[in-house]
């Protein structure tokens, strides 16, 4: 966050040697036009004062201002400030955070990392600087480096950050997470004053659904993050409900309606609603990234509300305002997350749904839109929302946008001509090390197949080669593919002969693509809901003993249908008579969501 100095800040030795009586009065002068709410005011005062003073002093002034021009948004402004602050003083820390800070606002992380990076390389800096500002530096520098996906030198700068600061539960969890999208092995690690037992506790909810097949720990994960971040105060933005009108007002909030997995899973449902029952809403704060898919969802809604630029108690109140009955969180506890919104309580009834796949452990969430097969009783205590079940499976199967012609080969995508090419597009982070270990086992089975993954991230790429060579496997047996738009993906499923799960992640959205590219796929269905949603789609459409129970069990099945050609064609004639009969189920999906939301409605 910025830092704002006041006069008790300066350095003793200016504050001896230079007339500090000037900066001190005008700071005073400051801070009483800022209670009393003149924010211009105290900059024009900033401004006129810097205008007339020669004080060697000047560049904390200069800093204040553009403290005050940043919570104006006045970025430029506030950028210029910092900038004329670190002419007189260049090593003046604080500065140069609050600098690197409306650099990456503007999206220019590499001129954000050389300001971060001058305060930790220079050995005058580090003289200079608290151990406080090094952190808090180090810690900013491994989030934008997450961001450029340079998960090798982010990772490196949040381990300095914890040397010097072991106790920092959200480095933790960006380290663990940072180490599952590497492939590096073990995730956790030896860290200075941090326990294993910590570091299991302050795992990222979204990283704990890949690492362990266990709902207990899952629910933890949650439960913990909730209560460490999101301890918010009891407020209801919504004064009213049930409400009474003539039609269900649903709305759906999500920052992913675009060519994102949730919002490329969901057109079929926002288009299959009974308009003359229901009112549909879509509160959104996606990128406008031109996708088709954005352009169809925008359209399928009745209404569509931008909360892009809204506070959550804004965006709250917006909401309570349409007076709305049902209110669908797409995030749960994944990337672009907004359970402050949400604790707000905008509506009277509240759940969540395909964004994150397990518990969210947020009270003001009161149902999980599941299905009878990825949901078992026993996971009741592991979970604080009811659940809610549609009619057969939850994540919608139907058809994508019609795929245009595109120009893959074999040959183009680097692929052998005549190989068996096994493929998991899945995100890099579900892979842990007993998924792979079945994988370079099926290859030592099978001479002529190749393993076909994604080149997610370089450090990624080259742990995975590494672990091939371990396992007695060639790493020329593993190609990888680099991302792509969602068209060109799903020609280049169509290249493959079998897809290989992950557990206890599964693929979802990607199950989806795989399935409809005709492409029979092996699953592990294990304990938790994560690790049984391929399964659910996998039944929907017939294929039901590509399910298996077991790393041994997949293994074999994966190595019978890698090394029988007949046996693959039998399954991808099945779904081909799956996907020739016009798809019903999105519309049974919804129908069964509305039929529900009436009678938990009817019962509030």
């Amino acid at each position: 966050m910025p830092l704002s100095i006041s006069v008790v800040d300066l350095p003793s030795a200016v504050a001896q040697a230079l007339p500090t009586y000037n900066l001190t009065q005008l700071i005073g002068a400051v801070e009483g036009m800022l209670k009393a709410g003149e924010r211009l005011k105290a900059i024009t005062c900033y401004r006129d004062w810097l205008a007339d003073t020669e004080s060697l002093d000047k560049y904390v002034a200069w800093f204040n201002l553009g403290v005050l021009l940043a919570e104006q948004r006045d970025s430029l402004g506030a950028q210029e400030a910092y900038r004329s602050s670190l002419a007189l003083r260049s090593d003046f820390v604080q500065a140069r955070i609050n600098l690197g800070l409306l650099l990456e606002r503007q999206k220019e992380y590499t001129a954000a990392l050389e300001q971060w990076g001058g305060v930790v390389a220079s050995e005058l800096l580090v003289q200079s600087a608290s151990p406080e500002h090094l952190v808090v530096t180090l810690n900013h520098m491994g989030r934008v480096q997450e961001l450029n996906k340079q998960f090798d030198k982010a990772e490196q700068a949040l381990m300095q950050s914890l040397r010097l600061k072991p106790k920092q539960p959200d480095v933790i969890q960006h380290l663990i997470f940072l180490r599952a999208k590497q492939c590096k092995w073990p995730v956790y690690q030896d860290i200075p004053e941090m326990s294993l037992n910590e570091q299991l506790a302050y795992t990222s909810p979204l990283a704990m659904l890949a690492l362990q097949d266990e709902p207990a720990l899952q629910w933890l994960a949650s439960q913990a993050l909730v209560k460490r971040k999101y301890a918010f105060a009891e407020k209801r933005a919504s004064m009213g409900g049930p409400y009474r009108h003539d039609k269900v007002r649903v709305g759906y909030v999500s920052g992913d309606l675009c060519a994102h997995a949730v919002g490329l899973l969901l057109p079929d449902v926002i288009e299959a609603h009974d308009r003359q029952g229901f009112e549909i809403y879509a509160f959104d704060y996606s990128p406008e990234d031109g996708s088709s898919v954005r352009r169809r969802l925008l359209q399928a809604f009745d209404h569509v509300v931008h909360l892009h630029e809204m506070t959550d108690q804004d965006a709250a109140q917006v909401i309570a305002n349409f007076e709305i009955d049902v209110l669908i969180d797409m995030h749960g506890l994944s990337a672009g997350a907004r359970p402050g919104l949400f604790a707000l309580r905008p509506a009277p009834l509240q759940g969540s749904y395909l964004g994150f796949m397990g518990s969210t452990a947020m009270p003001w969430i009161d149902f999980v839109v599941t299905d009878r097969y990825v949901w078992r009783d026993v996971l009741k205590p592991f979970y604080s929302e009811k659940p809610l079940f549609v009619e057969g499976g939850f994540l919608p199967l139907c058809r994508a946008s019609a795929v245009p012609e595109l120009h893959v080969s074999r040959a183009s995508e680097g692929l052998p001509e005549n190989a068996v090419v096994l493929v998991n597009f899945n995100n890099v982070y579900k892979i842990n090390p007993a998924q792979f270990s079945v994988w370079m086992h099926v290859l030592l089975r099978v001479d002529e197949a190749v393993l076909w993954l994604l080149d997610d991230n370089a450090s990624a790429t080259q742990q995975l080669k590494n672990e091939a060579r371990r396992h007695g496997v060639c790493d020329s047996r593993l190609i990888f593919a680099v991302r792509t738009g969602f068209d060109e993906y799903r020609a280049r499923l169509k290249l493959a002969d079998l897809y290989l799960d992950t557990h206890p992640y599964n693929a979802g959205s990607t199950a989806r693509d795989v399935l409809e590219c005709g492409l029979p796929m092996v699953t592990f269905s294990g304990q938790t809901t994560v690790s049984r949603m391929a399964a659910s789609l996998l039944k929907q459409v017939g294929l039901d003993d590509l399910i298996t129970s077991s790393h041994t069990a997949y293994e074999k099945q994966a190595i019978r249908l890698a090394k029988s050609k007949r046996l693959r064609a039998r399954y991808q004639r099945i779904l081909q008579r799956y996907w020739a009969r016009p798809p019903q189920q999105a519309i049974t999906l919804t129908q069964s969501l509305e039929t529900q939301w009436k009678a938990l409605l009817a019962l509030a």
